[in-house]
């Protein structure tokens, strides 16, 4: 016999600042609603990205609440029905017996079974228990998301009957089975990737397993505290033709971490490529903020962005690592070209905010137009513009050292390397630079042997150490890619090509990165820490 039940409360929830986030998981007693395709009427989300079609009602289980309040006791008083934030507290139906596309009449509406309720850490601090999130998640007693299919008013006390049932075998609880235990059972992997009526955000961790064979950290959900962000497109801005602003949000609403100027995030975008970007405005209204721009050479980063991406897109997002910081009391002389102008926003921010001095110099390709024009208008007084009909002569710019001057610079290795050249005969500690990309010279294939696995790996022209590790299967944690962070560096034996700007001349005698640094001959064995 298939479930049936009623509808024991109804509730709705207005927003309300819970800690220091937005929620609306205290909901209230309604005797009445209208359930449209979106959810209640008067219903709230913190934020949008929080409902949608398939996220319009949040169905728990009633009889758990006497199950927490026995394994949590210090939290019983908070384990009272509607504790979860749900907008139906049924008693009867529950995640082993509720079956995903399962079909609900609950009074003139009909629903659909859409995913199973994916909790994070704000449960934690509404029960005050901090592993709630991760029990609940762990032993199948989240609760529930319907899909409206048909529109209609509900009524507390409202019968709420499961009329069809097509798919069985897929029960709440066994859905949750393969996404947080068994996550490497290929055939379940590959059923709930395909499995229609399941939605498309629970439908896409399967698919992307498939795809890249990696397994999802839930650490940040959970506990709202990772070396991994969950993050949301909220805003796209154009700052030129080949320039876009992307604007990140924690889908959690936890806070950011904070960072310094000439921080960088590394982004690990869906076609499973990472991708590390300056953020390019101080932290503003809870978003991270990184410009990119659309390259002829884009190694598959800048074009999925610039192509694919779109506002309510999630990417995991490593929390900020700063590679390139300013040096405090001193003259900054900042020297840009094109993309390259990134990080210089916050550091020109930062050295106003220190009372210091500073000047811009940034190459451009049209002098009434180019991006970031409108951040840099505030300080033009500090900012000298070049074109190709006026020319920058770097040499010139730094004959002159200092004592108390540094200069920075951003952009293309070939860019960076006429910057080297002009302040050869400046102190090495008031040089700071940071490559956007690497140099594409012409590289010969080798092989690699990996000592923890016995590998051989064959190393093609085109490709790098650390995709070519990839590909076979073996994991090497990164953040840049491009040689200025270091987080890659495995040991090695053998000749080394060593192309990062991160090692120093000890470190590169036993380590190197894999991200960017090569073979010089056919072999090398590198050892993975």
């Amino acid at each position: 016999m298939l479930p049936k039940s009623i509808i024991k409360q109804l509730r709705l929830g207005k927003i309300k600042k819970l800690h220091s986030f937005k929620s609306a998981i205290d909901k209230q007693l309604v005797e009445h609603s209208y359930l449209n395709w979106l959810g209640l009427t008067g219903d709230e989300q913190a934020e949008s990205f929080h409902g949608g079609e398939d996220r319009a009602i949040l169905q728990y289980e009633s009889d758990h609440y006497q199950t927490l309040a026995a394994i949590f006791p210090n939290s019983t008083p908070y384990f009272v029905d509607g504790g979860f934030g749900e907008n139906f507290v049924v008693t009867g139906m529950n995640e082993s017996n509720m079956c995903i596309g399962d079909i609900v009449q609950v009074g003139s509406a009909r629903l659909q079974l859409s995913q199973p309720r994916q909790p994070c850490f704000k449960l934690n601090h509404r029960f005050n228990e901090p592993t709630l999130s991760r029990f609940t998640q762990e032993n199948a007693k989240t609760g529930w998301l319907y899909r409206v299919l048909e529109q209609g008013e509900i009524h507390a006390g409202d019968d709420i009957c499961v009329i069809e049932r097509p798919f069985p075998q897929w029960t709440v609880e066994r859905i949750q089975h393969y996404l947080y235990h068994k996550t490497s059972n290929q055939e379940a992997t590959l059923e709930l990737a395909n499995l229609e009526p399941l939605a498309e955000e629970i439908k896409g961790v399967f698919q992307r397993r498939l795809k890249n064979n990696d397994v999802e950290d839930w650490e940040s959900r959970l506990s709202g505290k990772s070396n991994k962000l969950e993050m949301r497109i909220v805003k796209i801005q154009d700052e030129s033709p080949s320039v876009k602003r992307f604007f990140f949000s924690r889908t959690d609403l936890a806070p950011l971490p904070e960072f310094s100027a000439g921080a960088h995030i590394t982004l690990k975008l869906p076609n499973d490529l990472s991708r590390a970007y300056s953020l390019c405005h101080p932290l503003t209204d809870d978003t991270y903020q990184v410009a990119v721009n659309l390259t002829e050479s884009s190694r598959g980063g800048s074009a999925y962005l610039h192509q694919h991406a779109k506002v309510g897109d999630t990417v995991m997002i490593s929390p900020p690592t700063n590679a390139f910081p300013m040096t405090r009391n001193a003259h900054h002389v900042f020297v840009a070209a094109g993309i390259g102008i990134t990080p210089f926003i916050t550091m020109i921010k930062e050295a106003e905010a220190n009372n210091e001095s500073y000047e811009l110099h940034y190459c451009v390709r049209d002098l009434s137009s180019y991006p970031f024009q409108h951040d840099l208008s505030p300080y033009s007084q500090h900012v000298t513009l070049y074109s190709r009909t006026k020319r920058l002569d770097i040499s010139a710019l730094l004959d002159a050292h200092n004592r108390d001057t540094h200069v920075y610079t951003c952009g293309s290795p070939n860019f960076i390397e006429l910057v080297q050249q002009a302040t050869q005969h400046w102190h090495n500690d008031h040089i700071h630079f940071e490559a956007f990309s690497v140099s594409h010279k012409a590289d010969q294939a080798f092989t690699v042997h990996v000592k923890e696995t016995g590998q051989d790996i064959k190393v093609a022209e085109d490709k790098t150490l650390l995709d070519a590790l990839r590909d076979h299967g073996i994991t090497v944690e990164s953040s840049c890619e491009t040689g200025v962070c270091g987080r890659c560096k495995v040991n090695y034996e053998g000749d080394v090509d060593h192309q990062d700007t991160i090692l120093t001349k000890q470190e590169r005698q036993s380590c190197m990165t894999p991200c960017v640094s090569r073979a010089k001959g056919e072999k090398l064995e590198i050892s993975i820490p």
